[in-house]
């Protein structure tokens, strides 16, 4: 089998004699590895997120030969400390790493991590990247000796029949939390299974649209993330300044845009501005994307463009990310993004509206599929869904004179000019859909079983007496 077994393309391999991994965090592994020949190293990589230490133990096991580890650059998501955790504590009953919010893949055994545990040395040079290339001179000198036999972790080779759709644009709606189960559902059965630049399989919907319409009052059992880890990603890349030795911050580009001319532009106060002199202008946006370093980068921005709209007398946010891991990015940078919100719509003295994320590529890559099916067993699968009101108003059936009766009102119980008579179910829903009324599925549940009822009850002249939802 090839090794590495994940992310090959995006790891730098040496040779494959030596003892030494190199782990980079945020920063640029070719930054860190300008001065380290070829031959001083085994394998350079990023550390991004905690959900990345699963395919780093994996690549581990199936090559232990691997004898130290050396971590260092920019640790903007604190993934540093998770693999720290890792190392000093190991893993509880759960697969949870203990004192971290970070988990194993249940398909990694817990004794094969104890046995890297025990056998591999984790450096810890963050804050000493000048001192790398001596260290790894010094280490290159030790045995790349196997600690155990090669432990090759894939993924079942039987699976239930895929569902096939060209459907595009899913809309999902409610809180950041309840939105994030939704469409890890969603992409779970309805994601198309292609290949991904990464080499690593992922399911993808095209252009996932997210709407969040309301807040939660605490954070659900279900979300991998936490109000710490929350805090960190914004103020690292939300803030305006960029750290060294990262590519970019999304921060940075929407506050520090680079100009032609060499100087740079803050688009987000400048959008506030905008807005605090037109509220109804539709000129309120940012871009993350230039052109002239992005077309060709290894690494470009995920989060492409936010547009910021006011409507009854509330703010509105629109991001449009070209590419999202909906498993392990999409958390993070909905609360981000709602956190931007929050902030500009206290500049601007308005109400908060919706954040609406529309996710080009939404995607699930292939190693979070065991994960995501584990976490929709216990949380979502199965569950009765809650009725919600729809926005849009509310439909009042009634049988009257020998026909059936919809009217529709608006939430506010005023009536408006939508009205439909007839004596067939199936005719009324009909028009009622095409009459584009309704918005939320259960909605149309809900009046088709109505209809149905009050059908029944006009052919066998019984008293009909419209359900609670």
């Amino acid at each position: 089998m090839e090794w590495p077994i994940f992310y090959r393309n995006e790891l730098q391999i040496g040779d494959l004699d030596s003892p030494i991994g190199i782990c980079t965090l945020w920063t640029k592994k070719e930054s860190i590895l300008e001065n380290i020949p070829r031959g001083g190293f085994l394998i350079c990589g990023n550390l991004r997120t905690v959900q990345g230490i699963n395919p780093m133990i994996k690549n581990i096991l199936a090559k232990p030969t691997v004898r130290h580890i050396i971590m260092c650059g920019a640790d903007l998501m604190k993934t540093g400390d998770a693999l720290v955790k890792l190392f000093e504590n190991g893993i509880d009953e759960n697969g949870k790493i203990i004192d971290s919010p970070g988990y194993i893949d249940s398909d990694i055994d817990p004794s094969h991590i104890e046995k890297i545990r025990q056998n591999v040395q984790l450096i810890d040079m963050r804050g000493r990247e000048n001192e790398v290339v001596e260290k790894v001179s010094e280490l290159s000198k030790t045995e790349a000796s196997q600690f155990m036999e090669p432990v090759f972790i894939t993924q079942l080779e039987t699976k239930p029949a895929t569902i096939i759709t060209d459907e595009a644009a899913f809309k999902v709606r409610g809180s950041i939390d309840e939105a994030w189960l939704q469409l890890v559902d969603v992409i779970m059965k309805f994601g198309t299974e292609k290949e991904s630049e990464y080499k690593i399989k992922q399911k993808e919907i095209i252009d996932l649209t997210v709407v969040v319409e309301k807040e939660s009052e605490k954070m659900a059992p279900w979300m991998k993330v936490t109000e710490n880890d929350l805090k960190n990603y914004y103020a690292n890349f939300f803030g305006k300044d960029k750290p060294a030795g990262v590519t970019y911050t999304y921060g940075n580009r929407l506050m520090n845009y680079p100009l032609p001319d060499g100087s740079t532009f803050d688009q987000v106060e400048h959008a506030v501005e905008r807005l605090q002199r037109t509220p109804h202008t539709r000129r309120a946006i940012a871009f993350t994307w230039n052109v002239a370093t992005d077309k060709d980068a290894p690494d470009p921005p995920c989060i492409t463009q936010v547009v910021w709209n006011v409507k009854n007398s509330k703010l509105y946010e629109t991001a449009t990310i070209r590419s999202n891991d909906m498993f392990g990015a999409w958390p993070l940078n909905a609360y981000a993004l709602r956190k931007m919100q929050k902030e500009i719509a206290t500049k601007l003295g308005i109400g908060l509206g919706d954040l609406i994320i529309i996710s080009n590529s939404a995607h699930i890559y292939e190693n979070d599929w065991r994960e995501a099916k584990v976490i929709l067993d216990k949380h979502y699968t199965g569950k009765v869904v809650e009725f919600k009101q729809d926005r849009n108003g509310y439909f009042i059936v009634s049988v009257e004179n020998g026909e059936i009766v919809v009217k529709f009102l608006t939430n506010e119980g005023m009536p408006t000019e939508h009205e439909f008579r007839g004596t067939k179910a199936q005719t009324i829903y009909r028009r009622i859909l095409h009459a584009n009324l309704i918005s939320l599925m259960d909605h149309a549940a809900y009046i088709g079983h109505e209809l149905a009822r009050a059908e029944i009850a006009l052919k066998s002249g019984t008293h009909f007496t419209q359900e609670e939802a």
